[in-house]
């Protein structure tokens, strides 16, 4: 072995050339693997951090009428089925929250999270310095306390190793800071960035509801138990609450999931298809390599003739020719790690942000043994098919003194077609999964969104309660804001929402259509709902249908009024005029008359249908955050600095945060969209690349050993047209047969991805007519070239040729 790899060595050290072009094409296939394996590894493969991962699952809530919706948790209703069940080591509530830490230097609005006592003891997570939340903080009243992130210990505190037992302020609310988690501690079912944890209060205002439904659970399996004994057990708690609590509970009950596959679910998809398009473009970097090996070994024809001659196996050689293919491989792969690396980086650049745990991507012991299994199975791959071609020889004919040893035979040349065909068919599949992946981004990026994002800035607040206790203040506080940003120059108008559209933020609440038939329990009707000020729908952009939208008349003390939108009017109150009727909110026991109806506008994401919802005077519900919506007659990001200073001059320890324009957040909702049709694009072109090459190279060698043929058919009459004719012909049979195979290959494997597009169908013609052409077009250039050249052979010259 050792004098096999010498030898090899040897020999792809006096063929520069072949070797830099064979190390670079597989480079590029295995660093694009690579560096794709790697988001896999991080994201699907690596087990939670978290002490025995594999017991941890998420429990949700369901409904009876609704078999695939998963909703959120009642605290009472979690309470119930922590305490109820018999196979949990342990159950854990907790949901996101925001707050502003203010004191020492510029307030900074934190992302964290309220969870139940238990929460580190169901993940068995450990504290790097202090004490964890526990199941005592978790009591009426609340507990004044709080543990901080790694990451916040070391930018806002400077890892001051004093911090447990200071006093911090969070919204306005003194908290003793009792703990810092360890830097490689993550809870990304909330935030990929939790800066802190707080106990839940459970006398807060909607812990003391059944139908406040707001908390995430997860739990951890009791050791031997598994999820199927877990969901019956937690079947049968929810039966009975059901039953006990037939008004909020009926039909409710319970999902359960592996708390890593709820995790990263939504992402699986787009992966394996980056990671299957990766897959294709190694295949297809394969076969190149492979077409140089068979082209390479035509002048190796004599070497291997002699040396079965004196005496060589046939296995002797096939694995002399093995070594020199992994020695590319490997040297390749070692390439390939270098561009996985920088593409890993390149990734992170524009990786959507809502990928979880992508941060821990890392080239890792599992991904560098992925690197040497690819460029072993690689080399095996590329080299075993050329190997036994190139050892099956006919010694007679080889070692005559004026035997053409060149030349092919047919089953070679039979076997470069097939690589041609392959690669021809697995490029018309990658490109015909890009071109429906720009299709469907191109249709949802025009999508109207139901309101003019143009010319809008969008900043959030989040009031203090501790401040801010009363509906008055916060809505004195909010009034005058919006006046004072009204009168900035360049401001058109100014509206205040929660939620935002296109956010990750959602407000649901039942209602009820006042002289409507009560519906039974368990079957009431839920609406989004969003909650504004007056000048919102200008602001927003939001066409008005009928009636007429919010005025500052409209305001706590005068009779209630709402606002729904077209969807609402079309399933809610079908065959009715929507102005007049009365509505009966599940918010503050708010009855209020309909008096406009607004167009729809998209809730969480572009792709998402608009739903049903309502709108209500901000003034009659104090939630104390909101988000302002500033409409502009200039770049509404030159507003930025002028408003942090008024909300500074207005309350020194108010952060404003999340300040982007709307344009940016529509932007961010395609995100994603964006991320998948940009690989596969890319992805698609090099493949597109790497095929174009090989027909090249198979046809520029077919003429090389057509030489003497090609003098001969000239010296006896053939025209330069028939020559280009005969040469053309031959790679579009290839060509063609190729994108037969790829058309049925593609209509097959396209439904796979019919998950990420939008509007388009997987078997588009438009899509699958325009990639056929253009694959064609570039292959018939890629054979007109060699073509060309063939002309221009002198036949004096050929007749000459051996």
């Amino acid at each position: 072995m050792w004098q096999d790899l010498r030898y090899g060595a040897r020999k792809l050290r006096k063929s520069p050339g072949f070797s830099l072009v064979a190390v670079m094409t597989l480079a590029l296939g295995i660093g694009a693997n690579t560096a794709i394996f790697s988001v896999v590894n991080a994201v699907l493969l690596r087990p939670l951090p978290f002490d025995r991962p594999e017991q941890l699952i998420s429990v949700f809530g369901t409904n009876a009428r609704r078999s695939s919706f998963s909703r959120p948790h009642s605290y009472l209703n979690f309470s119930d089925l922590r305490a109820q069940n018999q196979t949990l080591e342990g159950m854990a509530a907790y949901t996101g929250a925001t707050a502003a830490l203010s004191g020492d230097g510029a307030p900074e609005q934190l992302s964290g999270v309220v969870a139940s006592g238990d929460i580190f003891r169901v993940l068995k997570a450990r504290p790097l310095m202090g004490r964890l939340l526990a199941p005592e903080d978790e009591k009426p009243g609340g507990s004044a306390v709080t543990v901080i992130s790694h990451g916040l210990w070391q930018r806002r505190f400077g890892g001051d190793r004093g911090i447990v037992g200071r006093v911090i302020k969070l919204d306005g609310r003194e908290r003793e800071v009792v703990g810092v988690t360890p830097a490689d501690f993550s809870f990304e079912f909330v935030t990929d960035a939790t800066d802190f944890w707080m106990p839940i209060d459970p006398t807060a205002p909607g812990y003391q509801s059944r139908g406040a439904i707001f908390l995430d659970s997860i739990g951890r399996l009791k050791q031997g138990v598994t999820v199927e004994q877990a969901r019956a057990d937690l079947d049968i708690v929810a039966s009975r609450l059901a039953e006990q609590y037939q008004d909020s509970n009926a039909g409710i009950g319970v999902r359960l999931a592996a708390a890593q596959e709820e995790l990263v679910g939504d992402v699986r998809p787009t992966l394996l298809v980056l990671l299957g398009a990766v897959g294709f473009v190694l295949l297809i970097a394969c076969a190149n390599v492979a077409n140089l090996l068979l082209a390479r070994s035509a002048g190796r024809h004599r070497e291997i003739a002699v040396r079965r001659a004196l005496g060589a196996w046939r296995a002797r050689i096939v694995r002399q020719l093995l070594t020199e293919s992994v020695l590319l491989a490997m040297a390749g792969g070692l390439l390939g790690l270098l561009f996985a690396l920088w593409g890993v980086r390149l990734l992170s650049a524009f990786v959507p942000e809502n990928v979880p745990r992508f941060n821990e991507t890392s080239i890792d012991l599992r991904v560098l043994g992925f690197t040497l299994a690819a460029s072993l199975l690689t080399g095996l791959l590329f080299g075993l098919a050329p190997a036994l071609q190139s050892s099956r020889v006919d010694l007679n004919e080889a070692l005559k003194e004026g035997g053409r040893g060149g030349t092919e035979g047919r089953g070679r040349r039979r076997f470069r077609s097939l690589l041609i065909v392959v690669e021809v068919a697995l490029s018309l599949v990658l490109l015909v999964g890009a071109g429906l992946l720009i299709k469907s981004f191109v249709k949802l990026r025009n999508t109207d969104p139901g309101f003019d994002a143009s010319n809008t800035l969008t900043a959030s607040l989040s009031p203090a309660a501790v401040r801010y206790d009363t509906d008055e203040k916060v809505n004195d506080f909010y009034r005058l804001l919006v006046e004072r940003v009204r009168a900035l120059p360049g401001v058109e108008s100014v509206g205040g929402v929660n939620p935002l559209p296109l956010s990750d933020n959602n407000l649901s609440f039942s209602f009820s259509v006042v002289g409507q038939a009560p519906l039974p329990p368990g079957q009431g009707q839920s609406a989004s709902a969003r909650f504004v000020t007056p000048d919102y729908f200008r602001a927003q952009g939001v066409p008005l249908r009928a009636g007429r939208v919010f005025t500052e008349a409209d305001k706590k003390g005068a009779p209630a009024v709402l606002v729904v939108n077209e969807a609402f009017a079309r399933r809610y109150l079908p065959g009715v005029d929507p102005l007049g009727q009365r509505l009966r909110l599940g918010v503050n026991r708010i009855e209020g008359e309909v008096v406009g109806v607004v167009g729809d506008i998209r809730g969480s994401r572009l792709a998402t249908p608009a739903a049903p919802e309502y709108y209500v005077p901000a003034s009659l519900v104090n939630f104390g955050d909101m988000t302002l919506v500033i409409r502009t007659s200039a770049d509404p990001a030159s507003l930025t600095p002028s408003l942090r200073q008024i909300v500074s001059e207005m309350d020194k320890e108010l952060p404003l945060y999340d300040v982007r324009t709307m344009e940016a957040l529509v932007a961010r909702s395609v995100a994603r969209q964006r991320f998948s049709m940009t690989l596969v694009g890319v992805f698609a072109a090099l493949a597109m690349l790497l095929s174009a090459v090989g027909i090249f190279s198979v046809m520029s060698f077919l003429v090389a050993q057509r030489t003497h043929e090609i003098g001969i058919r000239m010296a006896l009459g053939a025209q330069r047209r028939d020559i280009l004719s005969m040469v053309v012909r031959q790679g579009v049979v290839l060509t063609v047969v190729g994108v037969a195979v790829g058309l049925a290959a593609a209509f097959a494997l396209t439904r796979l991805m019919s998950g990420l597009l939008y509007e388009v169908s997987a078997t588009d013609p438009v899509v699958y007519g325009g990639i056929t052409v253009l694959l064609a077009g570039v292959a018939l250039l890629a054979c007109y070239v060699p073509a060309r050249r063939a002309t221009k052979v002198d036949p004096l010259v050929a007749l000459r040729y051996e």
